[in-house]
Formats: structure tokens, C-alpha cells, sequence
């Protein structure tokens, strides 16, 4: 199954050393051109882990023009450039999975039936596949939150609690 990502899983899963399992996890990976502007942009060690797998060609490039209903949806939530190009890119190509971690742009991807995952979801997605272990799931939680992942206290409470109880 392909999806399609936002800068964020991709720079964050990067920055852990983990952006493997969306390879594990979905069969491609699509980002509009202005998602990778975005990403390679930062010139660090994350971006350039994201530049080779793109040159290899498990992260497919697609140039887009933002449809108007995801520009009205975009305006009215606030979402940037990347996003909206993302949403337009899943909606175009009929890719119904949508990687990002902005609570906003999730909201946009549900709004346009689409199923919206950020970086915690994809680790609990690799560790109930059998990709990971529990171990390693903890692990990456914790790393993604000291890369710069926003999660509130009471969302990570649940996780690690169904962590420890599966």
C-alpha cells in the first residue's frame, strides 16, 4: 500500500534512524516537489538520508497543482504549502494513506477521507506488523519526542501503557 507524506515523518523518522520502516510499512512513498524542497532545505544528516532514498527512488517525487478544495480547506485551517501540496497529491493519485504529524493537517486528511498517521502511528503500526520490537518501539517514542515531536503527557501515558500490556 503507498501514502502519502508530509515533511515531518520524514524528517523526524530520519533524525532517529528509523525512516526504514515506512520502506517496511508501505510499498512507496509519494511527497510533492514542494515537500521536498522543504525537507532537503535543512542540509543536515536527516535531509540527506531522505535526498539518497528519494535518488534511489522509494520516495517518489510528484509536481501538482493544489486543487481548489484543498486550498479552501488549507486557508481555513491554517495549513502550509507542504501540506496542502501533500493532501492534493494523496487526493489526485487516490492514495488513501496520509503521513503527518500536524494535528491540523490530519484534521484535513480525515476531513477528505483520508486516513492520516503521524510518526507515533507508524511506530505502533511497525511494532503490531512484527517490523519492531516493543523494546524498540519505546525507544523510538522516546527518541521522536527528544527530536522535537510534540505529544502530550496524557497520549504518551496510553501508549507506553499499551505498550507494556501487548
Amino acid at each position: 500500500m503507498p501514502a502519502v507524506s508530509d515533511a515531518s515523518p520524514l524528517l523526524l523518522l530520519a533524525k532517529i534512524g528509523k525512516l526504514y520502516l515506512l520502506r517496511e510499512l508501505y510499498s512507496e512513498i509519494v511527497i510533492p516537489l514542494q515537500v521536498r524542497d522543504e525537507v532537503v532545505k535543512y542540509k543536515d544528516e536527516a535531509s540527506s538520508l531522505i535526498t539518497i532514498e528519494i535518488e534511489k527512488g522509494w520516495i517518489k517525487l510528484k509536481d501538482i497543482e493544489i486543487s481548489p478544495e484543498i486550498n479552501g480547506i488549507g486557508e481555513k485551517l491554517g495549513l502550509h504549502k507542504g501540506e496542502r501540496y501533500a493532501l492534493s497529491v494523496a487526493m489526485h493519485l487516490d492514495i488513501k494513506e496520509f503521513l503527518a504529524d500536524d494535528k491540523l493537517a490530519r484534521i484535513a486528511a480525515r476531513i477528505l477521507n483520508l486516513r492520516a498517521i503521524g510518526c507515533l502511528g507508524i511506530v505502533m503500526k511497525a511494532y503490531e506488523t512484527g517490523v519492531i520490537t516493543r523494546k524498540d518501539a519505546i525507544d523510538s517514542i522516546q527518541k521522536l519526542v527528544k527530536a522535537g515531536l510534540w505529544v502530550s503527557p496524557e497520549v504518551l501515558a496510553e501508549i507506553f501503557k499499551f505498550l507494556e500490556e501487548h
